[in-house]
């Protein structure tokens, strides 16, 4: 289940291989938790996207039912990315997992 596999990626500070309709997207997951509307979010920096690089290197919020499979690149990062926030205000309903 990409639930448990994305909450220890931020646990542990690994990249993920995402699998969403559109492709694959490696990130590096930074906060996981819920909207007030019941929605499991996950806030990473997309590295590398299914379109190129022109959508990379930013940060990404992804709905967790959209989904399709989340893989450990077997990569780690280190430090937060700029512009982290652990407190992210799209997860009004409380942060599961955070860096």
């Amino acid at each position: 289940m990409a639930f448990y596999t994305i909450k220890e990626a931020i646990h542990s500070n690994h990249r993920l291989k995402l699998r969403l309709a559109d492709g694959e997207h490696l990130v590096e997951p930074h906060v996981l938790g819920r909207n007030l509307r019941g929605k499991t979010l996950l806030r990473a920096y997309l590295l590398h996207g299914p379109n190129g690089a022109a959508k990379a290197n930013k940060w990404k919020l992804f709905d967790l039912d959209r989904i399709l499979r989340a893989v450990d690149s077997g990569e780690r990062f280190g430090n937060p990315r700029p512009g982290y926030q652990p407190d992210d205000p799209s997860m009004d309903d409380g942060i599961i997992e955070k860096l």
